[in-house]
């Protein structure tokens, strides 16, 4: 039989025990209440890092000027032209993003850098008459740089390679940068590119931007990587360098017309222009008996037809060296006027005649947005290109479906 003391002994060796096994438990416990709140400490801490680099992941666009020229409505509005060019880049450059990977950052950084021979550039447009003197695409890009602090039009030099070595050194730096979320790379008219793209054809960071045709090396890349157009801010053709490389071969004439002159202005007219007391051009529409102020011309295939206007080349080159607005002169309004914006063509007295016949043909030199299926009586542009044959190939400012139109008249709207 177990004596008292034994049995106290006992229970106070059971009680011991229990408070160790407490203790220890209470230990434990607090151990793992150390280890969570660590972890969660871990936690917190790796959230505020993916949400700081969120901050700083960046799309950056790459863009070579020289071949990605912007279009002419935006160069014609000077400075607020250039804030509207940079507005719409980088809206469908976000556009883009947002629709191909929803999963990107919502506060995602576009960095927009576009380089170009600045006086070689702006010589071009001057040439080919889109901007009036090289201070007024300074305008345009001065607007550009100040629309957003991330876009930046950059004067790369001078030299023949300056924008490709500033082009090819930041896409280095991009393309290994972990915040970088993706390289657009806009330079699809230049083969040269195709060196530093192809080591990356299987990247799953470049997008190619289309303006111009790809160049053939950069066509068989546009294959592996995918691509994306900005056609409200950019040609879909590059301009030449030279306005006389715009010029064309003009048909043979009877030696009483006038005699071809080497501008393109001239030239197209030759080509596409009956001028007064001669007779018409071979494959010219015949004029229609009825008056064709609110109709529109239709060939069999539907396809808009423009009628026939009679004008000299000595107009067509008067008009186009006034640089008069040609919807406030052939139609009365304008749409800059509407909107309450500065015009950069001349209005005035509202030209009439002669004047007016060569001021509509200059107009159709532009190529209608809406193609052969415009429906807008009103519209004063171009629905074929003018000139047969036109050996400009994909840097003809008219797409393929404009060469080549039936212009017989069948019917009309």
């Amino acid at each position: 039989m177990v004596s008292l003391a034994q049995f106290e002994e006992r229970f106070a060796k059971l009680v011991n025990y229990e408070e160790e096994k407490y203790a220890l438990i209470r230990r434990q416990l607090k151990r793992e209440g150390d280890v969570s709140d660590m972890y969660q400490r871990r936690v917190e801490e790796i959230e505020a890092a993916l949400k700081k680099k969120e901050q700083d992941i960046f799309v950056s666009v790459l863009i070579d000027g020289d071949c990605m020229n912007f279009l002419d409505e935006h160069l014609r509005g000077g400075e607020l032209g250039g804030r509207e060019a940079a507005r719409g880049l980088k809206l469908s450059i976000l556009d883009y993003v947002r629709h191909q990977f929803p999963a990107a950052p919502a506060n995602l950084q576009i960095v927009i850098r576009i380089y170009a021979n600045y006086v070689g550039l702006a010589k071009t447009y001057v040439e080919a008459q889109t901007v009036p003197n090289v201070a007024f695409f300074g305008a345009f890009i001065n607007g550009f740089n100040k629309e957003d602090p991330l876009c930046d039009f950059v004067n790369a030099g001078d030299g023949k390679e300056c924008a490709d070595e500033k082009i090819r050194a930041t896409f280095n730096i991009s393309i290994s940068n972990v915040h970088c979320f993706r390289v657009i790379f806009g330079a699809s008219a230049d083969n040269g590119y195709a060196r530093l793209l192809g080591p990356h054809r299987d990247s799953e960071k470049i997008t190619l931007l289309e303006g111009p045709p790809f160049a053939r090396e950069l066509a068989e890349l546009a294959t592996k990587l995918p691509t994306m157009s900005c056609s409200s801010v950019f040609r879909s053709c590059k301009i030449l360098g030279n306005a006389s490389t715009l010029s064309l071969t003009p048909p043979r004439t009877p030696a009483a017309q006038i005699t071809p002159a080497v501008k393109y202005a001239a030239a197209a007219a030759n080509a596409a222009v009956t001028p007064k007391g001669s007779q018409t051009i071979p494959g010219a529409p015949s004029r229609p008996a009825v008056a064709l102020n609110r109709t529109i011309a239709r060939n069999s295939a539907s396809q808009r037809v423009d009628t026939p206007i009679q004008c000299s080349t000595g107009d067509i080159k008067a008009m186009k060296a006034k640089k008069l607005c040609n919807e406030f002169h052939i139609l009365g309004t304008c749409k800059f006027a509407l909107m309450g914006r500065p015009c950069t063509h001349s209005h005035g007295k509202r030209v009439s005649g002669h004047e007016l016949e060569a001021l509509r043909y200059v107009a159709r030199l532009s190529r209608c947005p809406q193609g052969l299926a415009c429906k807008d009586v009103n519209c004063i542009c171009g629905h074929r290109c003018l000139k047969d044959p036109c050996r400009q190939g994909r840097l003809c400012f008219f797409p393929p479906e404009m060469h080549g139109v039936d212009i017989k008249i069948v019917s009309y709207d």
